[in-house]
């Protein structure tokens, strides 16, 4: 996992860098993987939220998001005030969460997975605290079939963006992931080639 003390240190310029690194896609993805939100009359969980790309915009009748970067936090209530609104915010692990079993109908999980080695392990922390037949949203980077992008992905992204903390998964990688994990995956969209957009059901 990448320290916290990485993203402590560049909180308040992440915003504008994930703007950067998404080459443009940074809104269309957000509408994309909101599109998977299907009520507002339930819980909703943004694990590693960050600055809330996804909990400050996300719409239902309670929305928490976690985050172990305090910093990151802050510049998450920023973003909140400017935008007027937001989700309830906590300072924790995603590997010890602290909510009551079967609890959330939906949760989120963005631009992160890739920094757990032991992904399946918190992703079955994560299926506690679903409902039944709750939907996990998964965005991250992707193991491209393309030779060139996967070399890109492995050489620019791995040591300059990720700071060689980048664990990834093709589409079967995926799919095996999150079945030993006790999840069905639904759907596996890559339309930006180096980044995917997962479904799957509790």
């Amino acid at each position: 996992m990448t320290p916290p003390a990485f993203f402590n240190k560049i909180a308040k310029y992440y915003d504008f860098l994930t703007h950067f690194y998404m080459l443009g896609s940074y809104e269309t993805v957000r509408r994309r993987i909101l599109g998977f939100h299907q009520e507002d009359g339930q819980e909703v969980l943004d694990i590693c939220c960050g600055t809330g790309y996804i909990s400050n915009h996300v719409t239902s009748e309670r929305v928490v998001g976690i985050d172990l970067s305090m910093p990151m936090l802050h510049a998450n209530q920023h973003n909140q005030k400017r935008i007027g609104g937001g989700a309830f915010l906590i300072n924790g692990s995603i590997r010890n969460l602290p909510f009551h079993d079967r609890q959330f109908k939906e949760v989120y999980f963005t631009l992160a997975a890739h920094e757990f080695p032991d992904l399946s392990e918190v992703l079955e922390e994560v299926r506690r605290v679903m409902l039944p037949g709750g939907r996990l949203i998964i965005y991250d980077l992707y193991e491209p079939p393309n030779r060139l992008l996967k070399l890109f992905l492995y050489t620019f992204y791995y040591y300059i963006v990720e700071q060689k903390c980048m664990w990834i998964y093709t589409r079967e990688g995926w799919n095996k992931l999150l079945k030993s994990a006790g999840f069905r995956m639904q759907s596996l969209d890559a339309p930006f080639g180096l980044s995917a957009l997962v479904s799957a059901v509790n």
